[in-house]
């Protein structure tokens, strides 16, 4: 359970290195990242970059496990979280805001996978601001 957590959080650490530049080519997004939740960042990134914008600040997370398994050596889990995306907005280049829409809490379900010992986040659902 700690790992897939640690895989979500690294997932987002990874993702919000890579916003802030919008470098959608870097390496970096399928360190902790595959399937479908890959595709989404990097349709994301890749936006940002072809609209002149960087990504500043973070989110703040509360992730949990759901569920996990199958028993005994569990390869799957489920994550939810009500993540706060406040203070992680869109920029142009210019260092001004996007716009003035301000972020707020989005509910995020997302599924880890584990091939071998390592745990990747391979579907990743966030939903609007204001649905936690």
């Amino acid at each position: 359970m700690d790992e897939a957590l640690a895989a979500y959080r690294a997932m987002f650490e990874d993702w919000i290195a890579v916003s802030a530049t919008s470098d959608y080519q870097n390496p970096r997004l399928t360190e902790h990242v595959s399937g479908r939740a890959l595709s989404l960042l990097y349709q994301s990134v890749y936006l940002d970059k072809q609209h002149g914008l960087v990504v500043k600040g973070r989110p703040v997370l509360v992730p949990s496990v759901t569920a996990l398994g199958p028993e005994p050596d569990p390869s799957r889990a489920t994550i939810v979280d009500c993540a706060d995306d406040t203070n992680w907005l869109d920029y142009r280049l210019d260092g001004q805001l996007q716009d003035d829409t301000p972020g707020g809490r989005h509910f995020v379900q997302a599924l880890a996978l584990r091939t071998d010992s390592t745990w990747k986040i391979d579907q990743l659902v966030i939903k609007d601001r204001g649905t936690c």
